[in-house]
């Protein structure tokens, strides 16, 4: 079947729109990004330049939310991703900001979900079958393993890596590895932190970080407070303590693995 382009859409140059894609109402598509066959890009998306979209990938339809109404809602895509076959993106609701956001060079892998009114940054990897549930926030360089997802308005911090099958219900701190159903910390994300550039001193300081985040006994004021202890200038320092600071409606994930394996011990 031949390919359906809205009259309203705007394609910009050197764009690659194969056979049977559908691009609806408001949409735009930026410079050298391919759109495979198949492809439905549904109305008020935009798409930046140099994504290469997957067959069968559906981008902007109406959010799973059952106070949707068919209001005026968006998904904005960045530069440089690839979506692959199947994966679902769905866009805004009026109660959620109204707009879905994808950062740049993202790799989604086929069959995993978007949810609506989510914000994902950049350079994260959201492996096949991988699920973010509505007003899910991904800061940079997040890694989701398969069949792995979230519960709704989850933030995840960056450089933390979701281990594959583990459903975090609570605020993910970043650097760290999260395992299991329920989702505890394992560690540090040391191979992804090795991998972004990270010195080994700065991956130090965040192992104490970390240790200390997982003290129980000390209030989230507490634990802010003895981690710059550690180094008060180190950005990643001040990054692990803004993001404690302001958790979700969801709160904070502070159970821990050897704490489960300790309990199994007895």
């Amino acid at each position: 079947m031949p390919k359906f382009i809205h009259p309203t859409a705007k394609i910009s140059k050197n764009v690659i729109i194969e056979d049977d894609a559908f691009i609806g109402e408001n949409v735009e598509i930026g410079e050298e990004t391919i759109i495979g066959k198949g492809c439905y890009i549904d109305k008020n998306t935009k798409i930046g330049k140099r994504n290469k979209i997957f067959p069968y990938a559906v981008i902007g339809t109406p959010p799973q939310h059952i106070a949707y109404k068919d209001e005026e809602t968006y998904t904005e895509i960045g530069d440089e991703n690839i979506i692959r076959e199947f994966t679902t993106i769905h866009r805004g609701t009026i109660q959620g900001g109204g707009i879905t956001k994808i950062g740049s060079r993202n790799y989604l892998m086929a069959y995993s979900h978007v949810g609506h009114d989510s914000i994902i940054k950049s350079d994260c990897i959201i492996t096949s079958f991988s699920a973010l549930a509505g007003h899910t926030v991904v800061d940079d360089k997040v890694v989701f393993g398969g069949f792995s997802g979230t519960h709704q308005f989850v933030r995840v911090g960056k450089l933390a890596m979701i281990g594959a099958g583990s459903f975090p219900t609570k605020d993910v701190p970043p650097f760290v590895l999260i395992t299991g159903v329920d989702a505890r910390i394992a560690g540090l994300n040391i191979v992804g932190l090795r991998r972004a550039g990270i010195p080994s001193h700065e991956i130090e300081k965040l192992k104490k970080a970390l240790k200390i985040y997982l003290d129980i006994s000390l209030k989230i004021e507490e634990v802010e407070q003895e981690i710059k202890k550690i180094d008060s200038n180190s950005d990643l320092i001040k990054y692990f303590c803004d993001f404690i600071r302001t958790p979700s409606k969801r709160g904070l994930i502070r159970k821990s693995k050897k704490s489960q394996d300790s309990q199994e011990d007895r």
